[in-house]
């Protein structure tokens, strides 16, 4: 006890330092979908971080150290600077957001205190003295450090979001004359080419800032206002084939302002500050290592050995955080639009070669479980009155993720042919039961997704599909990722509410068609064809009257069982299920809250959300497409003069 009461402090000094050190280094894998275990992990450092500092600084206050350690009233100002955080997470999870008030009213108590404690230890007759310049410098940082967090949890609020929207406005570059905003959408890709050059990525990243206004007024139900020079630049990548690369960096940028300081560094004050700190820093460090050098009797060296630790943790950090600061794609947007040409040229040429812009990318993977392989490799058992997968059990690897690269290209051909038909692209793309080639289903979306994802499965097992393969793996890829979705990774993103007891009837009816068929039989995924065709069979079967309660997984058989018997080829067959499929990801999108998204961007990120903004982009771009512009003597369309112009870049 008497060890604890001596080194108390310096303990939870040392842990309070560790723990900034662990969120400084991983907080930022958080935008690619980091593992389970390095997730919680840093949910505990950051939920740690906060508390370690504030006892540390309550116990400092209270009880004080002996003579022998007086150096440990010079931390307090390191516990305020810890208690600002790390720039690369201000917030955990959304909800950190909207207690910034609480937070602020934490910043007051917190300085409170901490002055309080170098007050005591500073003043004639007390306790000891500390290093008073180098104390007062690094209090100043700390709580600039800490005032700059609850600032940047207040701009990520609704409020603040609606607020940097308006500071965002409809610029694109400084001094723009109002021209600027109506440039035909031709003009807008050969201005995005001359300023950006060949470099496809930083292009690409250039135009998620321009449309950044859009993600935010679409995040915070907005309805936007688009200029015809952005909705050009949303032409000009369709046609490029790169919009979805687009809206995942629109995305990341999103993630920045939500669980990160960026929206307060990329200012003039977030600016000041770190040239500031970084000087203070410095400072504090020449200072004490010549008080500690002059009076080396007057402090325990442990303690000196720590402080030095601090100072230098404090160092490196600031001077790590300032160069990615000044490299990022906030400062080549902000060079850019205050014209400061050859700066943003020198940055451009920097940040291609170290690939910066590759630290943006999601996990570009999306998660896939199949109901039929559950079954066949014999994965569902029961749990009292409900079935259960052994993979929640974790008596198996996580489910499955394929890269989705393969898949967009076909998405949005697919997403632009629903959207330009009559009527509202978004409403179109976003509604149920507008595949021409589908009878009307008339189940509850739960049950619309085992139907469609049965008849898929009976579908593609049918074979002759050689001459189809993208569109075979990409249909495939879309149903067994909408069962990811409703099964294990978020079904809170999906509407609907009776989801337990419709997936337990789901199952129980799949397991008694397979302990039917293949009863002794050992569990394998070459059991599929055979298992479609019982499925098959059991769709040909007519309903039993006195079935009530018609599982979802019986219509998923009768559906597939009426599309197979209309005779199509194969390549309309998997058009129309692919575009059953890609109705179904639109909708899900549109109905899943505002909230719901931006919380996923704190995992990683979700495939179901960049398709709930790219249908906002397509809906803009569609508004401006019949617009008609001379060319060669004769009209075309928007799309072909742009396309023209892609195949003149290639």
């Amino acid at each position: 006890m008497q060890l604890w009461k001596e080194w108390a402090v310096q303990l939870l000094v040392l842990d309070s330092f560790s723990l900034q050190a662990f969120l400084f280094i991983f907080a930022g894998t958080r935008r690619r979908n980091p593992s389970t275990v390095l997730r919680v992990l840093l949910w505990l450092a950051y939920l740690l971080a906060d508390s370690t500092a504030t006892f540390t600084l309550g116990h400092l206050s209270i009880v004080g150290t002996s003579r022998l350690h007086h150096l440990v009233a010079f931390w307090a100002p390191f516990l305020l600077l810890h208690l600002g955080g790390q720039d690369t997470i201000t917030a955990y999870a959304l909800e950190d957001n909207r207690l910034w008030l609480r937070h602020l009213q934490t910043l007051v108590v917190q300085l409170l205190g901490a002055a309080y404690v170098l007050c005591s230890y500073a003043a004639p007759g007390s306790r000891g003295a500390v290093v008073p310049v180098a104390a007062v410098l690094m209090f100043l940082v700390g709580a600039a450090k800490y005032g700059e967090r609850v600032w940047a949890l207040k701009c990520a609020d609704d409020k603040g979001l609606e607020s940097f929207d308006n500071y965002y406005g409809e610029l694109t570059r400084f001094g723009d004359k109002e021209g600027w905003k109506n440039l035909d959408p031709v003009t807008a890709a050969h201005e995005l080419e001359e300023f950006v050059g060949p470099a496809q990525e930083e292009k690409i990243l250039h135009a998620a800032h321009i449309l950044l206004g859009l993600c935010i007024r679409t995040f915070i139900v907005f309805e936007p206002q688009l200029t015809h020079y952005k909705r050009g630049v949303i032409g000009y990548f369709v046609c490029k084939k790169n919009i979805f690369r687009v809206v995942e960096l629109e995305l990341s940028l999103m993630y920045d302002i939500l669980y990160t300081k960026a929206r307060v560094i990329h200012t003039l004050y977030g600016a000041c500050i770190r040239v500031v700190s970084l000087l203070a820093i410095v400072a504090a460090l020449v200072l004490m290592f010549v008080f500690a050098n002059t009076k080396d009797g007057g402090y325990n060296r442990v303690d000196v050995g720590i402080t030095y630790l601090l100072l230098i943790e404090a160092f490196l950090m600031e001077i790590t955080s300032g160069i990615m600061a000044a490299g990022s794609t906030w400062t080549r947007y902000y060079l850019h639009k205050n014209g400061w040409n050859r700066l943003h040229g020198v940055l451009v040429s920097i940040r291609r070669l170290v690939r910066a812009e590759s630290w943006r990318s999601w996990s570009g993977t999306i998660g896939q479980l199949n109901m039929m392989d559950l079954c066949c490799l014999d994965q569902v058992i029961r749990v009292g009155d409900h079935t259960e997968m052994k993979m929640v059990l974790n008596e198996l690897p996580p489910p499955l993720k394929i890269d989705s690269t393969h898949i967009e290209d076909l998405m949005l051909d697919e997403m632009l042919r629903v959207a330009d038909k009559n009527g509202e692209a978004e409403d179109r793309m976003c509604s149920l039961n507008k595949n021409d080639g589908l009878p009307v289903i008339d189940a509850d979306f739960d049950s619309r997704i085992i139907i469609g994802h049965i008849a898929t499965n009976v579908i593609l097992e049918q074979g002759g599909h050689e001459d189809e393969e993208g569109l075979h793996r990409a249909t495939k890829a879309l149903s067994d990722y909408m069962m990811f979705l409703l099964l294990m990774e978020s079904p809170e993103m999906l509407p609907g509410a009776s989801r337990r007891r419709m997936c337990d009837s789901a199952f129980l009816w799949l397991d008694r068609v397979k302990g039917i068929n293949f009863r002794g039989m050992k569990p394998s995924t070459s059991l599929r064809p055979q298992f479609a065709q019982a499925l098959l069979g059991e769709g040909r079967k007519p309903d039993d009257p006195y079935d009530r309660d018609k599982s979802p997984c019986k219509s998923g058989a009768e559906l597939a069982k009426i599309l197979l018997d209309k005779g199509w080829d194969t390549h309309h067959l998997l058009e129309v299920m692919f575009g059953f499929w890609v109705e179904m990801l639109c909708y899900a999108g549109r109905q899943c809250s505002k909230d719901s998204h931006a919380r996923k961007l704190s995992r990683g990120g979700e495939f179901l959300t960049i398709v709930w903004l790219l249908t906002r982009h397509i809906a803009e771009y569609e508004r401006f497409r019949p617009t008609y512009i001379p060319m060669m003597g004769r009209r075309v369309s928007l799309g072909e003069q742009l396309s023209s112009m892609s195949d003149q870049d290639a």
